[in-house]
């Protein structure tokens, strides 16, 4: 197109001084047509005599007007050959593609088979030849509709998993948020059962430290009484004695002293014994220094043990039916070859509900294990006690407390008993050291079977028979 026009306008459209499209044209009086600069240089060379490159007219002086229809008419044409050489590009891209997509690059034939085994398109030469002699060839539209039904099974496989990521993505939200509404109604619930056992407890402690500040406080008026009234008679025999030391009688006043000498010796004898007594007895009513904070913790700790004793949970009774030898089975772990045991005994109460809590007497025995298993653990093999074989334990090795095959836990300074506290639909199994009521270790897992209190007594390394392991009653 470009060059039609270009052969079609001739010189109007270029500058006959560069040859060029014009730019920035401008008409001479002559009314020929150059570029601005192209004039500007030639006329600079020249100080008079200004002619035209063209027609050779002399002009007097430099007069030059812009060409503005002729710049328009080139602008225009410029837009034109810029729009047929992209398009001329786009095709050229076009034919290479439609090329390198459909023709065979080594026979330059049409692709119409498609090789199952190499899984690719190729033309009839290519099918006819040795390399694909014995391969299934298929035409292509034959190949596509296979392949297509193969890729939507496959689009529908992979979105059935997406939908089973979002489905247990939002189960998983939703097992997180109904777990955390439980521990907030769980917490709620134990805390509002404390204070109401505190509430109780502090009107317990005022009423009974009314009574006996009402009972010391009588004690105390009848002792200043008495006092009182030994008073008035030690003032009496004061004043008679005083008498006597009046009189000027040698014999009345010796006579006197003797009377009142014994009198004097039997009351003041009693009144210190009885006056002694009650102030032993006040004392003893309001404590002071160490045997009173000794007598506090007492009484506190004694209030703490009742307060556990408010979770009185669905079979909270575990440690007195486990006490019972009657209720105990002992776990044998044996592999082939010589028999190999535990010395280990689960409860025959399974648990699939509730929370469970039980404290065993460890003393200062130096090997053990505790916690819980489920009821899948497999008891005719030798497993490894991990989590993951159902065993949800604390181990105490020498001077080391650990999670068997995992890791070690800080050693308590003093630990003589271990609390075991089980919320199965919580999803926990925690230990603590009941002496300092210190936290051990927390296990996490979503409970789905029953769940067995596991007590491992530990052969000990001489060989001789280790030291027991002691549950603790509710009441004992």
């Amino acid at each position: 197109i470009m060059a039609a026009l270009l052969e079609t306008a001739g010189s109007d459209l270029c500058c006959s001084i560069c040859l060029d499209f014009y730019k920035d044209p401008v008409i001479l009086d002559c009314s020929h047509s150059f570029c601005r600069a192209c004039i500007s240089q030639v006329w600079e060379k020249r100080e008079r005599d200004l002619s035209c490159p063209q027609c050779r007219q002399v002009f007097p002086e430099r007069s030059m007007k812009p060409n503005l229809a002729l710049a328009n008419t080139v602008e225009s044409l410029k837009e034109i050959d810029l729009r047929a050489k992209t398009s001329k590009q786009s095709q050229k891209w076009q034919k290479l593609e439609e090329k390198e997509e459909f023709y065979c690059e080594e026979h330059e034939e049409k692709l119409k088979l498609f090789c199952k085994e190499d899984e690719k398109m190729v033309c009839l030469i290519c099918g006819m030849s040795q390399s694909h002699k014995s391969h299934t060839l298929l035409p292509i539209k034959a190949a596509f509709q296979i392949y297509k039904e193969k890729l939507e099974v496959s689009v529908n496989v992979l979105q059935s998993q997406l939908n089973k990521a979002y489905k247990c993505g939002k189960e998983g939200k939703k097992k997180f948020q109904e777990k955390s509404i439980y521990l907030k109604e769980q917490i709620r619930d134990d805390f509002s059962k404390l204070h109401e056992f505190l509430h109780k407890e502090e009107e317990k402690l005022k009423e009974k430290l009314e009574r006996k500040e009402m009972e010391i406080l009588q004690q105390l008026e009848e002792y200043e009484v008495k006092t009182a009234q030994q008073i008035s008679k030690l003032e009496q025999s004061i004043s008679e004695i005083q008498k006597q030391l009046n009189s000027e009688r040698a014999e009345e006043l010796l006579k006197a002293r003797v009377k009142l000498s014994y009198v004097n010796n039997i009351h003041v004898h009693k009144n210190k014994s009885r006056i002694g007594e009650k102030r032993n007895r006040i004392s003893r009513q309001p404590l002071k220094g160490k045997y009173r904070i000794s007598v506090f913790l007492v009484k506190t700790y004694r209030m703490w043990r009742r307060m556990k004793d408010i979770f009185s949970y669905p079979g909270t009774d575990i440690s007195s039916q486990l006490t019972q030898g009657r209720q105990i089975h002992s776990l044998l772990f044996q592999k082939t070859g010589p028999v190999c045991s535990y010395c280990a005994a689960l409860g025959s109460k399974g648990f699939i509900s509730g929370r469970r809590y039980w404290e065993v007497k460890v003393g200062n025995k130096e090997e053990w294990m505790l916690g819980v298993i489920r009821e899948s653990v497999d008891r005719k093999s030798m497993p490894y006690v991990t989590n993951k074989n159902g065993f949800y334990v604390i181990r105490r090795e020498k001077e080391r407390i650990c999670i068997p095959f995992i890791t070690n836990l800080p050693f308590p300074v003093n630990l003589s008993k271990i609390g075991v506290y089980l919320d199965y639909e919580g999803g926990q199994v925690a230990f603590y050291n009941t002496d300092d009521l210190s936290h051990i270790h927390t296990y996490t897992y979503t409970f789905t079977e029953k769940m067995y209190p596991y007590f491992d007594v530990w052969w000990n390394s001489n060989r001789n028979t280790p030291e027991p392991l002691k549950l603790i009653t509710p009441n004992n």
